[in-house]
């Protein structure tokens, strides 16, 4: 038996109102003139009753304003008589903002003109509030991303490079992200054709944990750095891992630093073993030397005595000369520091070394910014380290060649910086990093103190130095000075790194 259901009209709008509510958005009916003719309860909850807003301007209402809201989709569908959609913020009774996506459709009669306007409006406040939280965050761990000094990379599977920070950009020296990105890790980090030996992320894919290596990487120039290299994997809900984050971080100057650590223990026993050493030989030295003397100034004596004897008196000079330099090495003569201008310095070594350079036909040019501000030094200690340094450049260059000196401020980092540039015949690499290693010569009569205390001086004025040398080509020793405190108040931040006096050759004239 068919039943037949009939709905009287209070049902049937409590049916409406039900199922209008049921929807869980505000909706509303405006009029032609904007004006509001029914909101649902969704609305009212923000809005306030029907009863208070019926019959107001719905952006009076919903927006505060006087005017329709710019893009306003209600506006549109009466225009267009189409669906329209539009995103505006809104105010509840308590003036709290809300953000609504509105959509209105047309309300027409059989000729299709629209009449009235349903609009529903979709409450965006949790989302865009977490959206815009979560744009913070992101902002926030971007900026920390790209500050970190040291290398970041996130690499797929397939070993390309799907984002980088600028630490990456600097530690392999390139200008832009197109450089990297979408490019092969061991292509452009390690320039191989195909995966590194031991790969770090080809592991960390491999047992889905982190791992971790110290790698030598060569830039462009064939300067050597020292990378610890660590890959984090990255995995999916299935815990499959589907990209690695290689964290690159250059411990050059660490390794640099424990090694001068290490340096200044072993300086300080071979130091006490040196002192030790020169005092047993000086007296017993000392006897050979007066008696040596004596016999010469007392006797007569035939002449191959008397030469064999000015033999050992000059060997005497000679040991004690080194047994000198062995006490400064073990325990150094007290630093006397003045305000000095360290071009005068370079000057005085310069004039005392002229000649043998004419006579070896080696130009000697130096270059001295105008602009040097004094410092604190030991002005004679100093000539005598810049002195070691060009007589180092002379004995490579017997036939002749070429000694450039310059001098200039560095403002970027407060430093004095000294350059010494020969042609010489260079040093190999095995023997580079011995320099400063005492007793260490490839002369053939050097004692092999010579560096060892010219670094040795360096560091008591709290400066640095570096020798770089091919075989071939010639060697540069660069050293640098901090500024004294009352020269960073005073530097004159125009001063110009290229503002050198008129360039000096000293081997003419």
């Amino acid at each position: 038996m068919a039943v037949k259901l009939e709905v009287n009209e209070e049902i049937d709008q409590k049916l409406k109102d039900a199922i209008l509510n049921a929807i869980g958005e505000g909706i509303s009916i405006i009029g032609e003139d904007l004006k509001i003719i029914w909101v649902n309860s969704i609305i009212e909850k923000w809005a306030g009753p029907l009863e208070e807003i019926k019959g107001k301007n719905c952006y009076k209402v919903y927006q505060k304003r006087d005017t329709p809201c710019e893009n306003c989709p209600t506006l549109k569908t009466f225009k267009t008589g189409k669906i329209e959609k539009a995103r505006q913020y809104a105010y509840d009774k308590q003036g709290n903002i809300k953000y609504l996506e509105f959509t209105s459709s047309p309300l027409q009669d059989e000729w299709e003109k629209t009449h009235a306007v349903v609009e529903l409006a979709v409450d965006l406040t949790s989302k865009i509030e977490l959206e815009h939280k979560l744009k913070e965050t992101k902002d926030s761990l971007q900026v920390i991303f790209d500050n970190i000094d040291d290398g970041i990379s996130v690499i797929d599977k397939n070993y390309q490079i799907l984002r980088v920070n600028q630490g990456v950009l600097k530690l392999f020296d390139k200008k832009d992200f197109s450089e990297v990105l979408g490019k092969k890790c061991f292509g452009e980090y390690h320039k191989n054709n195909s995966p590194c030996d031991n790969c770090p992320a080809q592991k960390a894919f491999e047992n889905g944990q982190a791992y971790h290596i110290t790698k030598i990487w060569h830039d462009p120039d064939k300067r050597q750095s020292m990378l610890d290299i660590s890959m984090f994997p990255i995995k999916d809900e299935q815990d499959e891992v589907i990209q690695v984050i290689e964290y690159i971080k250059d411990i050059t100057n660490m390794i640099k630093l424990e090694d001068q650590l290490l340096y200044q223990e072993r300086l300080a026993g071979i130091g006490e073993l040196a002192a030790g050493i020169a005092h047993e030989i000086r007296n017993p030295l000392g006897i050979i030397s007066t008696s040596s003397q004596f016999v010469l100034s007392k006797y007569k004596l035939p002449q191959a005595v008397k030469k064999h004897l000015k033999i050992i008196l000059r060997n005497s000079q000679n040991t004690n000369m080194i047994i000198k330099d062995l006490l400064d090495f073990a325990k150094p003569r007290e630093i006397s520091f003045k305000m000095v201008n360290i071009k005068e310095v370079i000057e005085g070594a310069c004039n005392l070394i002229k000649v043998r350079c004419a006579k070896q036909r080696v130009r000697l040019t130096h270059r001295l910014s105008r602009r040097l501000p004094k410092i604190l030094l030991d002005e004679k200690r100093m000539e005598q380290v810049f002195l070691n340094f060009i007589l180092n450049s002379l004995d490579v260059m017997p036939n002749g060649g070429r000694l450039l000196i310059n001098a200039h401020p560095d403002f970027q980092t407060d430093e004095i910086v000294v350059n010494f540039i020969d042609t010489g015949s260079g040093i190999s690499p095995e023997n580079l990093s011995k320099l400063f290693t005492p007793f260490f010569s490839t002369k053939e009569d050097g004692v092999g103190l010579g560096l060892c205390l010219a670094h040795q001086v360096i560091s008591y004025h709290k400066g640095r130095i570096n020798i770089e040398s091919k075989v071939g080509q010639g060697t540069e020793i660069v050293v640098r000075f901090p500024f004294s405190e009352r020269e960073r108040v005073k530097k004159n931040r125009n001063f110009q790194m290229c503002d050198f006096k008129n360039q000096n050759d000293l081997t003419k004239g």
